[in-house]
């Protein structure tokens, strides 16, 4: 007997285009592959995600959105939200403030499912208990969603997914020429947005005692962003000019990520990236300061707690000092990075779907 189709619209606000991000595009790839989707992206017009959907022959609602809860692209949305959609997939706060304005508005009978990736206390609890269903990134983020409110059976754990496309055939050199580093020059790299929700500065602090130790330690911390104007003067004033560099976003950067020693992930609100699972999957051990707990240690991951400048030093500079550590913690990362790729995080994600357009709830 042939399945009905599945209706799915996306809605992602589309106004950075973070590794994180990359997540939306490469689930939208992955479901384009399964006969009975019917997806649809709703997006900010002439954005990345807009284009690339395009891109995959995927229908595409461009939406004028400015910033938050714009009436603009409420009013655009309300036209194709009366639709009867299985389920409506919102993938960041102002999507999901969008929807549950819509739902309230219009009694909308679409089922509202809502990607969290960040492990930090939703501001705002009450758009996370109007979704049908979580989609948490990790335990982390489920804890919290749970600590504000939303019941654990309206939670689901799916994990972001890797997507392998240029990782397994590296081109070294990259971004350690960029980064000017030489060959000999133990070279801690970072890729994220400059904002914000990073913790750059702890990475910084640290920096200024890994260098006072080690001098043939080199920082680069690639990425564009609100907050480049902060860390430009935090490296002038901890004199750490030649030692630590901005080298601005790098197109292609992830078929150069063997070039780096190590990948320093500094966040405040993240448990594990996009960008830590690139890093891991060649084998690049990675130190992060990290809201979730201890469990990623066992994973060739090294977490501090966001703020501690010193122990991010001290965890650094074991690795620069014990080859055996850094070895046992390269191979570690890389399996668990293949355990987690992309095909992975789009059947639990269908499978979410499939879950609460039958009931209207998870199974």
């Amino acid at each position: 007997m042939t399945r009905p189709p599945l209706r799915v619209l996306h809605i992602e606000s589309g106004h950075e285009w973070r590794l994180t991000r990359n997540q939306v595009a490469l689930l939208v790839d992955g479901l384009r592959r399964v006969p009975r989707v019917r997806q649809t992206v709703a997006t900010l017009e002439h954005s990345r995600l807009e284009r690339a959907a395009r891109e995959m022959g995927v229908p595409v609602i461009s939406l004028p959105w400015s910033v938050g809860a714009d009436p603009r692209a409420l009013r655009t949305l309300a036209r194709y939200a009366r639709r009867r959609w299985d389920v409506v997939h919102v993938h960041d706060t102002h999507a999901l403030r969008l929807m549950t304005y819509l739902a309230a508005l219009e009694g909308s009978m679409s089922r509202i499912i809502a990607s969290r990736r960040s492990v930090a206390p939703p501001r705002s609890a009450w758009k996370w208990r109007r979704a049908h269903l979580v989609l948490a990134v990790s335990g982390s983020a489920r804890d919290s969603l749970i600590a504000a409110g939303v019941e654990r059976s309206r939670i689901n754990v799916v994990p972001e997914g890797v997507d392998a496309a240029g990782l397994d055939d590296q081109e070294p050199g990259k971004l350690r020429d960029t980064a000017g580093a030489r060959p000999d020059e133990f070279l801690i790299g970072s890729l994220a947005a400059l904002g914000p929700d990073r913790d750059h500065l702890t990475l910084l602090r640290a920096a200024s005692l890994v260098v006072e130790k080690h001098p043939n330690a080199r920082f680069a911390i690639f990425g564009e962003g609100p907050e480049r104007a902060r860390l430009e003067g935090m490296i002038e004033k901890l004199d750490l000019e030649g030692w630590v560099c901005l080298p601005g976003y790098l197109e292609g950067a992830r078929r150069s990520l063997v070039d780096l020693d190590l990948f320093a992930m500094p966040s405040l609100r993240e448990e594990l990236s996009t960008g830590c699972l690139e890093a891991m999957w060649v084998g690049v051990p990675v130190v992060m300061t990290a809201v979730g707990d201890g469990r990623l240690r066992a994973e060739g991951i090294e977490p501090v707690r966001p703020g501690n400048h010193a122990a991010l030093a001290a965890a650094i500079n074991r690795f620069i000092e014990e080859p055996d550590h850094r070895a046992r913690a390269r191979d570690r990362a890389r399996r668990y990075a293949r355990s987690h790729g992309a095909q992975s995080m789009v059947a639990a994600t269908l499978a979410s779907y499939e879950s609460v357009s039958r009931t209207g709830r998870p199974s």
